[in-house]
């Protein structure tokens, strides 16, 4: 087997691992043409390989390789927020002095600046509070609602 094969090979290998990993569809068919262009490379070498062979190969490797791009990019689709502001929306946190409209609270570790949602009350320390939103580095926050027992959540 010559050089030019087993490098063909090796970049069809690599094109197609990393059209997995980062789907883009591009990547993928440079891999498949890569791996049809070594299959022929090696039949022109004198080897007896069917070039029916190396297509139906180089078609089950693409739709192998389409399949698992597909499902890479589903699941970095139904990821929730990780980072970022966008995770604190929905988020309970600690009042730590009061707020009334303007107080602090504290979620994941850090001390916010909050502001009373419209038509809410002030809410004393050490109460729990939900994040409905976020403007600048201000939480705008509302009363967490009461639990059956009547006791703040």
């Amino acid at each position: 087997m010559s050089f030019g094969v087993v490098l063909l090979l090796a970049l069809a290998i690599a094109l197609l691992i990393a059209e997995a990993h980062l789907p883009s569809g591009v990547l993928g068919a440079l891999g498949i043409v890569a791996f049809v262009l070594a299959g022929i490379l090696y039949r022109e070498e004198g080897h007896d390989v069917p070039v029916v062979a190396i297509v139906l190969i180089a078609l089950a490797l693409g739709a192998f390789v389409w399949f698992a791009s597909r499902k890479v990019l589903a699941s970095y689709r139904s990821q929730p927020v990780r980072t970022g502001y966008e995770e604190l929306n929905g988020a309970n946190a600690e009042v730590r002095s009061p707020i009334d409209p303007e107080g602090q609270v504290f979620v994941q570790g850090s001390v916010w600046r909050a502001r009373l949602a419209e038509g809410e009350t002030a809410v004393p320390v050490g109460d729990r509070v939900t994040i409905e939103s976020v403007d600048g580095l201000t939480l705008i926050v509302r009363p967490v609602a009461e639990t059956k027992e009547g006791a703040r959540g």
